[in-house]
């Protein structure tokens, strides 16, 4: 008689549902954007993920089913997580990109090879500048024209190469500016569509022509309600005349537009080392920004103003930090420290990875009212 158990061969009998042992609260973890770092026994970094819910996002690793969990042998492994907030989305796919190449978890193969890098925007420095796609430590052929143009500004990232291309197609669509590799002698068939003003053929001042191209970065700053709302009115349009292959790149391009139009200051060109620091409720957060980058979010500190004032000051003494940004409960304490920056509103960058301090320092003292307030002083704590 055959024994039926073993009748699925070996690699069936391997593929049960993994158990999780570790003990998994819904409660602690909030339905707010972000990252969640899952760490093993010796508190190292195993896998990095993000989510715009990230209660359902990580409670779906430890539902129990019958089925095997693809990263089975992982979730055995868990013994904690930890949670990043982000305001939105966009901060939260930047940053799961950040800590993947910080940490290098053994169950990320996301952006883990070498070389590998984001994708961004490029507006060239030449006397007729151009928007070309651009990715870091990389071979930028259009970049290498017989002037070779340099970079003069970076517009992104974008954590991925179709989500870059779109608006790349947006912005030169609605901003018409050359985009051939090297200057011709005669104008080319962008300029018949009215993709660009010609300026090979002298048709336009370089004033006028850096005029579009100012208007065109204050787009890839923040593309504008009312350009959406142009897009939106023309895909309406084309899904009315039945022409659905139309109206679907319009919708793609609009959703690109609209992830491009979320603010983010997780990763940004900058040299600086910057502490961010949060202190309120006897508790003091210290988030890492290094080279631009939000690299960690440090436990929170028991903190005494009384007797702990002095230890904030003298943790910075050195010019290890180039720049502090606090609250008005910090700032009065580092008396001695000249470069603290006290955001005035949350509009600036500064405040912004203040912002982004201060929810996770809600999260980690257990204030279930995680939010995001409105654009207004900071009050003191």
């Amino acid at each position: 008689m055959v024994d039926a158990a073993n009748t699925q061969g070996p690699r069936a009998r391997l593929r049960k549902p993994a158990r999780a042992t570790f003990p998994f609260d819904p409660a602690r973890v909030p339905r707010h954007p972000g990252c969640y770092l899952m760490k093993d026994a010796t508190g190292d970094v195993i896998y990095v993920g993000k989510a715009n819910d990230l209660r359902r996002r990580v409670a779906s690793y430890f539902r129990r089913s019958s089925k095997p969990h693809r990263k089975g042998e992982m979730i055995t492994r868990i013994r904690d997580i930890e949670v990043i907030l982000t305001r939105n989305e966009r901060e939260a796919l930047v940053l799961e990109s950040n800590l993947i190449r910080h940490h290098r978890p053994s169950y990320n193969s996301r952006f883990t090879r070498n070389g590998d890098s984001y994708y961004y925007i490029a507006v060239t420095d030449e006397a007729f500048p151009r928007l070309v796609p651009y990715r870091k430590e990389r071979v930028n052929f259009a970049l290498q024209t017989v002037d070779e143009a340099a970079a003069a500004a970076l517009y992104g990232p974008y954590v991925g190469l179709r989500l870059r291309n779109r608006i790349l197609t947006a912005v030169r669509d609605l901003h018409p500016v050359r985009a051939c590799h090297t200057m011709p002698s005669r104008a080319c068939g962008r300029f018949a569509d009215g993709l660009c003003p010609a300026p090979c053929e002298g048709r336009i001042s370089v004033d006028a022509y850096r005029e579009i191209i100012r208007r065109a970065r204050r787009f890839l700053r923040r593309p504008p309600r009312a350009a959406l709302e142009r897009l939106r009115e023309e895909m309406t349009r084309r899904a009315a005349e039945l022409a659905f292959d139309e109206a679907a790149g319009l919708r793609d391009r609009i959703r690109a537009l609209e992830h491009a139009a979320l603010p983010q200051v997780v990763e940004r060109d900058d040299a600086r080392s910057i502490d961010v620091l949060w202190l309120g409720g006897g508790r003091l957060l210290t988030m890492e920004v290094r080279a631009g980058v939000v690299r960690a979010v440090r436990p929170l500190e028991a903190f005494d103003a009384a007797r702990d004032g002095r230890r904030i000051e003298a943790r910075y003494a050195d010019a290890s930090i180039d720049r502090l940004v606090a609250n008005p409960a910090v700032a009065r304490l580092v008396i001695g420290r000249t470069r603290v920056d006290v955001p005035a509103t949350r509009r600036s960058v500064a405040g912004q990875l203040l912002e982004i301090c201060r929810i996770n320092h809600a999260h980690r003292i257990g204030d279930s009212t995680v939010s995001h307030r409105p654009h207004r002083p900071f009050q003191a704590v």
